[in-house]
């Protein structure tokens, strides 16, 4: 049975990571139960300065500053009834590095990214990317919609019931089994309803029975919609995401040493640069 009880929150309190919070309840649901609130002093951008560069006092400054931040967090987390730890000592160095060694003892990671038509790069920097890429478990990349104020960037919920509609992208692999495996526990939990999407890409069906998948899901007590396309999979997901209104999606990937799947990162990867809701990219063994 797959678990999501504990969660990895990475933040830099910007507004971009901060819009996980806003689904706290939400999340609590689906059967979170503990947060570790994970804040990194980046050091890795510091690469190219040089002379006279007081690191010391640098990685201060952005102590003291996460913990004023902290406290705001930490009442959010346990307001919403669920237990929160801070990760200390704080660990300074790359990003993503940190992330996926500070990300062990949980079921998911969960990170924030930025909103489309802000910066050429969709992601939070590189490092939505790079823990995608690295992460052995789960991750929840987490959209906004942004604006620019005078006052700085503000960020949308891109959705009020974050699970009310679950698009899952399913092509009979292991990989995908076990992304329905997730939205299966979470629907279960939130009675959100699941539209269940299979792509037949250049014509070529599996032959698959995906209406006894929907099936079996509905003899579980979950509503679901079961839709057969045909098309690019990354055209055909984005395409019926807004067709459906769907609140979330979820893709299903391979380990790092496996070749891109139909469902692997050559789709998730543009579907997460491109979709305005959140999207949940569960991980397949490394083989």
């Amino acid at each position: 049975m797959v678990k999501l009880e504990k969660m990895l929150f990475p933040t830099d309190f910007s507004p971009y990571s901060m819009i996980v919070t806003e689904f706290l309840e939400d999340l609590k649901n689906a059967g979170v139960k503990e947060i570790g609130i994970l804040f990194i002093v980046n050091t890795a951008r510091l690469s190219s300065v040089s002379g006279g560069f007081d690191l010391g006092r640098y990685v201060e400054l952005e102590e003291k500053r996460a913990e004023e931040e902290l406290p705001k967090i930490l009442e959010r987390i346990e307001k919403a009834g669920m237990k929160a730890k801070v990760v200390k000592p704080f660990p300074s160095g790359d990003p993503v590095n940190e992330i996926v060694k500070s990300s062990k003892s949980y079921d998911f990671i969960s990170i924030g990214a930025r909103g489309r038509g802000i910066f050429k790069e969709i992601l939070l920097g590189s490092v939505s990317e790079g823990v995608l890429r690295r992460s052995d478990i789960p991750v929840y990349v987490f959209k906004s919609r942004t604006e620019i104020l005078e006052s700085g960037v503000k960020c949308y919920k891109p959705c009020e019931d974050l699970f009310a509609r679950i698009l899952v992208a399913y092509d009979f692999s292991k990989h995908s089994q076990k992304c329905l495996e997730y939205a299966t526990e979470i629907a279960k939990r939130t009675r959100g309803e699941m539209i269940l999407l299979y792509v037949e890409e250049d014509g070529k069906d599996k032959k698959d029975n995906l209406k006894a998948v929907a099936e079996d899901l509905r003899a579980k007590g979950i509503s679901v919609i079961d839709i057969k396309a045909s098309g690019s999979p990354v055209k055909v997901i984005l395409s019926k995401q807004a067709e459906m209104k769907a609140t979330t999606v979820f893709l299903g990937s391979r380990g790092l040493s496996l070749p891109r799947s139909l469902i692997g990162g050559s789709v998730s990867d543009p579907v997460v640069r491109a979709v305005e809701v959140p999207v949940f990219v569960s991980k397949g063994p490394k083989e």
